[in-house]
């Protein structure tokens, strides 16, 4: 199975993940106090998604599950996580970046009224079939 690899230093980003349809958006929930949505893709996926509505606040990418990310770190300029009540909405640029290099490699959204998910920049990553 494939994993994401950090483009500039390769870096693993994820572990092994498995190729999946983009599911619909998770609507908000009903229950009071639970601003953050469950994730979007299952522990072990990914799902790529370029064809995005009008009215989406999806980000171009490889969309995957928040807690399947590793060897990244908050981005230095902390601008780049605003959110609204919860957590970083996503909107000002990427917000994750490879632990080894700096690089920018990904955007983490997880706001009340933003997906959960972790979507990396097709540009600073790359798809790798071997298991070294």
């Amino acid at each position: 199975m494939p994993r994401f690899l950090c483009d500039h230093c390769r870096r693993p980003l994820t572990g092994p993940a498995t190729k999946v349809k983009v599911p619909p958006s998770v609507p908000m929930s009903e229950i009071p106090g639970v601003r953050t949505r469950p994730a979007r893709v299952p522990l072990g996926t990914y799902a790529p998604n370029f064809r995005l509505s009008e009215f989406s606040n999806d980000i171009p990418g490889f969309i995957v599950h928040p807690t399947d990310v590793i060897g990244t770190e908050q981005h230095p300029d902390l601008m780049r996580s605003i959110g609204c009540c919860q957590g970083p909405a996503g909107g000002d640029g990427l917000n994750l970046v490879c632990r080894d290099c700096g690089a920018e490699v990904a955007t983490r959204q997880a706001d009340c009224y933003t997906q959960n998910q972790v979507t990396f920049e097709p540009a600073a990553v790359c798809l790798s079939f071997s298991d070294d």
